[in-house]
């Protein structure tokens, strides 16, 4: 719950039309606001400053905020860039924002900036692009204060990701080059090529992954590909015609390993396994739910799957949902196949019920990882013996596995006609 993002209550069912592989947080979460904007920035600023090229987005659970044996896991600080004035925007509490730099290269200003990166110690990192550098600050209870630059000789220091382990990821996109330190203080970084670096993402011993021990970078290389590098090394990419997309803005890695990334020529958000298969893209054009305007910061607090979006005037705040896509029912005249793309990991319950409405057979209960769904039925109940022909249902029922699981479950139901049993499977064939 922030200051800087806003949101709105979702109902528990939602109608199987209604997109939902990102979805908003209940009302108890924020108190119903769901975006923040130009208006909403004005009362909370006093007109200081408005939206101008936001840019990159970072979040994080500060230790200095974190209270243990309480509920207040999910109260973050973000942090966003507000390149065309030179500031970064943060919530200095749970309450109020704070405002960092201005335009100009003093120590304590920031010029055309960029991405950003922090860390739970209180640590922020900003390519700062215009004055060819990447600011260390540090947080001063409510306030950012300057504590020195990353070593390095940056031409257009692009992007920002700091791992779990502390290693710094810098892309220089006009130098041609991915940045891996081991720290802050590291002079001697590993340099990897690549034709134009973009945004970066980052993972490695992450204490809320997966897999504590994955080391990953994914890098968005001249707007039109994602890469994803292991050990210095590409070993998956994606196109931009994969999605239909415009442009790779920047990405974030979620605690599936799954990589979305922004598009603001299209006005959406791409979903990519972590091997970088195409699944989705959620958001088109405007500024209603579910619409973006030029986003582009991306960044995800991966314990609860909570997601910040920045916009051309304000920033979204979402949930990581679930949905089933591209879902096609069929009659096999004794059974039934089912096939669909599951954009999340989710928790699947799948029953056929019989004429009278009661469980016949259940086809799945349980975690079913995202990707390809392929479920089928033959025709007999749960103890293998083929059931009499007749109306029947499915039911299909979808729940995510973040903080949104028991907010909301998204239920498919499809009837269709089951053949009649055959005479010689009745018992009533004809003798010979």
């Amino acid at each position: 719950m922030t200051a800087l993002i806003l949101i709105f209550l979702l109902n528990y069912f939602v109608d199987p039309a209604v997109p939902t592989t990102l979805v908003y947080p209940p009302f108890g979460h924020c108190m119903g606001m769901y975006r923040a904007g130009t208006e909403q920035l004005a009362i909370l600023l006093g007109g200081l400053v408005r939206f101008d090229d936001p840019q990159g987005l970072a979040c994080v659970k500060l230790e200095d905020w974190d209270d243990p044996g309480t509920s207040d896991d999910d109260e973050l600080a973000v942090y966003g860039v507000n390149s065309g004035t030179g500031h970064i925007i943060y919530n200095a509490d749970m309450y109020t924002l704070g405002l960092y730099g201005g335009t100009g290269s003093d120590e304590d200003e920031l010029y055309k900036p960029h991405g950003i990166a922090a860390d739970p110690s209180g640590m922020v990192l900003v390519a700062d692009t215009g004055n060819q550098r990447v600011m260390i600050l540090r947080r001063n209870g409510s306030r950012l204060v300057p504590d020195g630059q990353i070593p390095g000789s940056f031409i257009e220091p692009w992007d920002v990701a700091i791992d779990g382990g502390g290693k710094v990821y810098i892309t220089d996109r006009a130098g041609n080059i991915l940045f891996i330190y081991s720290s802050v203080a590291d002079s001697l970084p590993v340099l990897i090529e690549l034709s134009t670096p973009g945004g970066v993402g980052a993972v490695g011993t992450e204490t809320w992954f997966h897999n504590d021990e994955s080391s990953i970078v994914v890098v968005t290389d001249e707007g039109s590909t994602l890469v994803k590098i292991e050990n210095g090394i590409i070993v998956e990419s994606a196109d931009i015609d994969d999605c239909r997309g415009g442009v790779f803005n920047y990405p974030a890695i979620d605690f599936w390993g799954n990589v979305w990334v922004t598009d603001s020529l299209n006005n959406t958000i791409h979903k990519f396994t972590p091997d970088l298969e195409y699944l989705v893209s959620f958001g088109s054009e405007g500024h209603n739910d579910r619409e973006f305007t030029h986003p582009t910061g991306l960044t995800i607090w991966k314990r609860f799957g909570q997601m910040f979006v920045a916009e051309r005037e304000g920033a979204r705040y979402f949930w990581i949902g679930a949905d089933l896509i591209d879902l096609t029912i069929e009659s096999t005249g004794r059974g039934l196949q089912l096939d669909g793309i599951l954009t999340e990991k989710a928790i699947l319950d799948a029953i056929i019920t019989g004429p009278d409405g009661s469980e016949v057979r259940r086809l799945f209960e349980g975690r079913h990882s995202a990707g390809q769904l392929h479920l089928q039925w033959d025709g007999c109940n749960s103890r293998g013996v083929p059931v009499e022909g007749g109306e029947f249902g499915l039911e299909l029922v979808l729940q995510p596995t973040y903080s949104s699981k028991g907010y909301f479950r998204k239920t498919f139901l499809e009837d269709f006609m089951l053949d009649s049993l055959p005479e010689s499977a009745t018992g009533r064939g004809r003798r010979s």
